[in-house]
């Protein structure tokens, strides 16, 4: 059984849910410090580091981020995606605020946005894979 590296397990926001801190396997994979270093900076002890190592979700995201980072702007992708994980926990917070901080619209666009995110708006990249499977070539020779 992998020791439990979360603060909590059922929270309200599930942009709070992670096995893992999700740029932990970046960090691996940028080499950034030691593993003893990285575990002290997590606060993992050995035993959780030893099963999170072995965790193919995690072998997989370290694996993932060493062969991103060797394209071009990989490193800036890298951090970008990482932003884009925290904020969502912001819009969230903004999104559920029963205070009138904040506009109707900007939540109904903070809504949209993270339904076209999550690839369930039927976008573009679902469009188009409709398309591509539907492309027939035809040549006359005569």
């Amino acid at each position: 059984m992998i020791p439990a590296l979360t603060t909590q397990l059922n929270p309200d926001d599930p942009a709070e849910i992670e096995v893992y801190p999700p740029q932990l396997p970046l960090e691996v994979a940028m080499r950034t410090a030691s593993v003893k270093e990285l575990c002290e900076a997590y606060n993992l002890t050995k035993e959780q580091w030893d099963a999170l190592r072995l965790n193919p979700m995690f072998v997989r995201d370290v694996t993932y981020w060493a062969d991103n980072l060797k394209k071009e702007g990989g490193t800036f992708k890298a951090k970008a995606r990482l932003q884009a994980e925290e904020l969502l926990k912001t819009s969230w917070q903004l999104i559920h605020s029963h205070n009138d901080d904040v506009a109707p619209n900007v939540k109904a666009d903070l809504i949209k946005f993270t339904v076209r995110a999550a690839g369930l708006d039927g976008s573009k990249d679902q469009v188009n894979n409709t398309q591509q499977n539907a492309l027939s070539i035809n040549i006359n020779l005569g």
